[in-house]
C-alpha cells in the first residue's frame, strides 16, 4: 500500500479500490520519513457508510474515500490540527478561507474571486482543507478531499483571515468579533467524539480564532462582491 504526504503528515493508505489510489496520486510520497498514520477502512465501516449513502448511488471506492479521510482526520487533533469545511485561496500574501453551510455559496464566490484575479489567486482546497498549527500559527493545507469541484492544490498557505459567507442581494463586508461568530465556525470543524481529541480540537478552534482575522461576507452572485471583498480584506491589492 501507498504512502502519502498530506499536510505534512506522512500517511499509509490500507486501500482496497482504486478509487482512492487515483484521487491521491498527487499527493504520493516516496521519501524515507517514517509513517506517521496508517488508515485502514474495515468491512464494518464500509457496511455503515454504505446504509448511510445508498451503494446504487455512490461506488465502494468512493465510500472507503469517505470513511478513509474521516478516520485521518479524527486522528489530526492529537496532532495539531484539524479539519475545516470551507474553501481556501491564497492571494497576495494572505491564506483566506471562506465559511458556509453547503450550499450557501462559498465555492461560488471562491470562483469569483478566481474569474476576476485570475493567476493572483490559488485555490489551496475548495471544500475541506486541513488546517495544522506550526508554533500556535495556522497554516491551510490543500487536500485531494475538495468537493465535487475537485479544486486542491498540493501546498500550503498560512491561514490569515476567515470569512463567513451569506447570501444577500446586496454586497456588503465587515469585520467581526469571533466570539459573536463562534457558532457559525464551529459548526464547519470536524469535532471528534473522543473526550480527549474533542478538547483538543477547541483548543485549536480557540487559536484559529486568535491567529486570524474574521469577516462576515453578504454577497451576490456578481464580481462586484469579490471585488468589494477583496479590496476591503486585502486594501485594494492584489
Amino acid at each position: 500500500m501507498a504512502r502519502y504526504l498530506l499536510a505534512d503528515f506522512v500517511v499509509k493508505l490500507n486501500n482496497r479500490y482504486d478509487f482512492l489510489t487515483k484521487q491521491c496520486v498527487e499527493y504520493l510520497y516516496t521519501g524515507d520519513r517514517e509513517t506517521d498514520i496508517c488508515i485502514e477502512v474495515s468491512d464494518e465501516e464500509l457496511r455503515q457508510e454504505r446504509d448511510f449513502l445508498p451503494e446504487d448511488q455512490y461506488s465502494a471506492g468512493y465510500l472507503e474515500s469517505i470513511c478513509a479521510y474521516r478516520k485521518l482526520c479524527l486522528e489530526l487533533p492529537i496532532r495539531d490540527a484539524i479539519l475545516v469545511h470551507g474553501s481556501v485561496i491564497r492571494c497576495g500574501n494572505r491564506g483566506i478561507a471562506f465559511l458556509a453551510r453547503s450550499g450557501v455559496g462559498k465555492t461560488t464566490h471562491t470562483m469569483l474571486w478566481k474569474q476576476v484575479y485570475g493567476d493572483a489567486v490559488q485555490i489551496i482546497n475548495g471544500d475541506k482543507p486541513i488546517v495544522r498549527f506550526w508554533e500556535g500559527m495556522p497554516f491551510a493545507y490543500g487536500t485531494p478531499w475538495a468537493g465535487k469541484e475537485k479544486m486542491h492544490t498540493n501546498t500550503a498557505v498560512p491561514l490569515t483571515d476567515l470569512c463567513l459567507i451569506q447570501r444577500s442581494e446586496e454586497n456588503g463586508v465587515i469585520s467581526a468579533d469571533p466570539q459573536d461568530v463562534l457558532g457559525d465556525i464551529f459548526q464547519q470543524i470536524l469535532i471528534p467524539d473522543d473526550p480527549d481529541a474533542a478538547g483538543r480540537t477547541l483548543e485549536l478552534l480557540d487559536a484559529l480564532l486568535s491567529g486570524c482575522r474574521v469577516w462576515i461576507i453578504r454577497c451576490n452572485i456578481s464580481q462586484d462582491a469579490a471585488i468589494l471583498a477583496h479590496d476591503t480584506i486585502l486594501g485594494g491589492t492584489v
